[in-house]
């Protein structure tokens, strides 16, 4: 981790802070840095992640409708709890990626190793 420089950092938090589009960005203007490439890989991933949460909570908000008053307050209450844990996610993400520390989230990681074959032993291995 100590071997990694500032300019890697720097664009491993663009990466997962600008979530797909910085992703994308770091993976085109610096190819070279694994580390880059492994917090790219993982910000594609908890972005795909973060919209399947979504689209299930609208699925989830749409059958507690049913229930008058109960289901409305359920609906916004989980609703409420699933954005709080993806925002704490990213939050913890962004702090990780700065320190140079390669972390992998139990979802995100997974996902983004059977898209991108990722193997964060590869990529500390520089």
């Amino acid at each position: 981790m100590d071997s990694l420089t500032s300019d890697e950092r720097v664009w491993a938090l663009i990466a997962w802070a600008a979530t797909i589009v910085g992703a994308i960005l770091a993976l085109v203007m610096k190819p070279q840095y694994r580390y880059t490439s492994y917090w790219a890989y993982l910000s594609i991933s908890f972005f795909v992640v973060a919209v399947v949460v979504e689209l299930s909570m609208g699925v989830i908000s749409l059958t507690l409708s049913i229930i008058p008053l109960i289901g409305v307050i359920l609906s916004r209450l989980i609703s409420t709890l699933c954005a709080l844990l993806l925002f704490i996610v990213w939050v913890v993400g962004l702090v990780k990626s700065y320190r140079g520390e390669y972390w992998k989230i139990p979802v995100v990681y997974d996902l983004a190793e059977m898209i991108f074959k990722i193997e964060s032993e590869y990529y500390r291995n520089r």
